[in-house]
């Protein structure tokens, strides 16, 4: 590839000027795509892992894989906004959906009422319970000194009334890590709340344009980090493929 310009703006500028419109072939959902490009840049400026990636064919390589599966969720990937992340490991990149991303795109499906996720510490009221009419949970955080974290849930009501909490003890999720992300440089308690609400929505079918989303990440936790991928591989996988979501077994994390 031609000699790249000296400073991190330049690096990242030229590589989105050169590949950025052709990243709404993979897009499913409507975007805008100059505000996409935009919050790219933003993310890969203010990195100096990322920018370092565009130093290398392969670092380059896998910047665009990264951007065509994000071009399909159409996701900011402003780091500020939390909704879509671009992760820098070992010279590559890696496309990460965060829990915002997951959230707006809930709610951008006119089928979810409310939804939320967090995390519960020792000296925290939790309790779930079925019920006819679905899950129900009572969570009150302790006004002081809450110990340490217990666990997470994720909890969702759809508009037709139906409502979902989904419960993982904090030993399952540092299992979860250890086995599909043990190298992710996300703060524990913001992995094991991404984690949960992502099991939470993989159980339920609330739209294609959130299967895709999900989907993604998985191929990039699963795929990209164990084994490797090309962009083309990347892109073939995308057009080709529709991403199917099965329910998870009762209790698992995936």
């Amino acid at each position: 590839m031609a000699n790249l310009p000296a400073t991190t703006d330049a690096l990242a500028g030229d590589f989105l000027k050169s590949f950025g419109r052709s990243l709404k072939d993979y897009a499913v959902r409507e975007y805008n795509q100059t505000s996409f490009l935009k919050s790219a840049m933003i993310a890969i400026a203010d990195n100096k892992d990322l920018s370092d990636c565009l130093t290398t064919d392969a670092g380059k390589r896998s910047l665009f894989a990264a951007l065509r599966y994000a071009a399909t969720t159409g996701l900011s990937l402003n780091p500020q906004e939390g909704k879509a992340a671009l992760i820098p490991y070992g010279g590559k990149i890696q496309y990460q959906v965060m829990k915002n991303g997951m959230i707006d795109l809930a709610l951008e499906s006119g089928k979810v009422e409310f939804i939320t996720a967090d995390y519960v510490k020792e000296n925290d009221k939790f309790s779930i319970k079925k019920s006819v009419h679905g899950d129900e949970y009572s969570f009150e955080p302790a006004l002081k000194d809450r110990g340490e974290i217990l666990g997470y849930f994720a909890a969702l009501k759809m508009k037709s009334g139906s409502t979902h909490v989904k419960w993982f003890t904090a030993e399952e999720i540092e299992k979860h890590r250890k086995a599909y992300s043990e190298r992710s440089k996300m703060p524990e308690a913001a992995y094991g709340i991404k984690t949960v609400l992502k099991a939470l929505l993989r159980s339920i079918s609330i739209s294609d344009e959130l299967d895709n989303a999900i989907g993604a990440d998985d191929f990039f936790e699963a795929e990209f980090k164990v084994h490797g991928v090309s962009a083309d591989d990347a892109a073939e996988k995308l057009k080709s493929e529709k991403k199917v979501v099965e329910k998870p077994s009762e209790g698992s994390l995936l």
